[in-house]
């Protein structure tokens, strides 16, 4: 199994925080964030919240050091995520 995206992204913002009290569905669920639904997760939030996390997605995601590695998965997710 690959190591999750939280260890493997140096920038990661969850870095700190006690997992299943963060923000990111992935850390708390243990998952790795290419693992994740995020289009059904982001359509369920307030806006202020999807705004937060299609910036999220637009500005650091493609810069993650995950990305590359799930490229298929994420380039995808992330493109239907920001145009909701």
């Amino acid at each position: 199994m690959s190591a999750m995206c939280w260890e493997q992204n140096p920038n990661c913002f969850v870095k700190g925080q006690k997992q299943g009290e963060s923000a990111c569905n992935a850390y708390n669920e243990n998952k790795g964030c290419w693992q994740i639904d995020w289009t059904f997760i982001v359509a369920s939030l307030p806006d202020e919240e999807k705004a937060r996390w299609k910036k999220i997605m637009k500005e650091q995601c493609p810069s993650c050091p995950v990305f590359s590695e799930h490229k298929d998965d994420l380039a995808t997710m992330i493109k239907i995520v920001i145009s909701m």
